[in-house]
């Protein structure tokens, strides 16, 4: 392509690196700045891809002119200040979910998204994995949705990092924009449930009730119960059913996947779909919504991700959850 977009990678950790790696191999597109506030980052960064400019300074790299869209992945509380900032600059920008991590600060980058009339996208990965994506095209087999049960589960040693925002917000997140996508109707109370049981900031264990205007019910489950695994690999138990007058439709990550049971490792999952590269390409859903987004600021596709009213939207019950569990 003979202008490909421009973008600027702010937060460089662990899922900021898995971005570096996906942009190197996607056409269309040229990563230009990476900047994080640890500079080993900076240097690791440097290495693997010499051409990119890094920085401490998130603002050298929005006021850049030459880049065209700006990627947030720092942690959640840091999203708005950062956003608004490549928004007021005329840049187009992917927030890492979850939006924000309060209402207010998500209608502070709604409102510059709109001011600049730049694309503002919540990674909300799941709406392009192939699964969840085919449950939504059939959901008018089983008539009107009654009943949804989403669960995501994960293992203890990932709370050591994820603890700093509660899991309302940070891991059901996903599953609240999804049944926001699959019921076309207003959640009109949230019910939340909570234990702490490892004594961090946040719980561990939390279900969610929600009712809507239809009368439809959805239970959400998050919790980090399962025994962290022998290798660095996430064990996933996530899924969704939902229940309508004439069927069901539902998705089991792991009961479906690709497994490997040896001696070392034990029983493991191994079919990330979101992040599936092969032959050099990302073909999971990771890859697909970033396809998706540069498609999108290059003006060869229509947007059909979340938006951030929608964002918004799931915000709003996020916090009505960890209220209602306060309460």
């Amino acid at each position: 392509m003979s202008n490909p977009a421009r973008v600027a990678l702010i937060g460089a950790g662990a899922f900021g690196a898995r971005y570096l790696e996906t942009l190197q191999s996607l056409p269309g597109v040229e990563l230009c700045w990476v900047c994080d506030l640890d500079e080993a980052r900076l240097d690791l960064a440097k290495g693997k891809l010499p051409s990119i400019a890094v920085t401490q300074d998130f603002r050298e790299a929005c006021e850049d002119p030459a880049v065209d869209a700006v990627i947030v992945v720092t942690p959640e509380g840091a999203h708005r200040e950062i956003a608004v900032a490549a928004l007021e600059r005329g840049k187009h920008v992917i927030v890492e979910k979850p939006l924000a991590t309060t209402q207010e600060d998500g209608a502070a980058m709604l409102e510059a998204s709109r001011k600049a009339g730049r694309l503002l996208m919540t990674g909300f990965l799941l709406r392009f994995d192939y699964r969840y994506a085919r449950l939504k095209q059939r959901l008018d087999r089983i008539g009107q949705v009654r009943s949804i049960y989403a669960y995501r589960n994960f293992d203890r040693k990932l709370f050591e990092l994820y603890s700093r925002t509660h899991s309302f917000i940070e891991n059901a997140i996903h599953d609240i924009d999804l049944i926001l996508w699959y019921v076309p109707s207003r959640v009109t109370r949230a019910h939340g449930f909570c234990r702490n049981t490892m004594g961090r900031e946040n719980p561990d264990v939390n279900w969610g009730v929600l009712e809507f205007e239809n009368g439809a019910i959805a239970t959400l489950q998050t919790t980090w119960l399962f025994p962290p695994p022998k290798e660095d690999l996430p064990q996933w138990n996530t899924g969704m059913q939902l229940m309508g007058d004439s069927g069901v439709v539902e998705v089991a990550y792991d009961q479906t996947g690709f497994r490997e049971n040896t001696a070392a490792g034990g029983l493991m999952l191994l079919d990330h779909t979101a992040w599936a590269t092969a032959h050099g390409e990302p073909r999971g859903a990771f890859g697909a919504m970033l396809r998706h987004y540069l498609a999108c600021i290059r003006g060869e596709a229509k947007y059909e991700g979340a938006t951030p009213e929608e964002a918004i939207e799931s915000m709003r019950i996020a916090c009505l959850l960890v209220d209602s569990a306060r309460e």
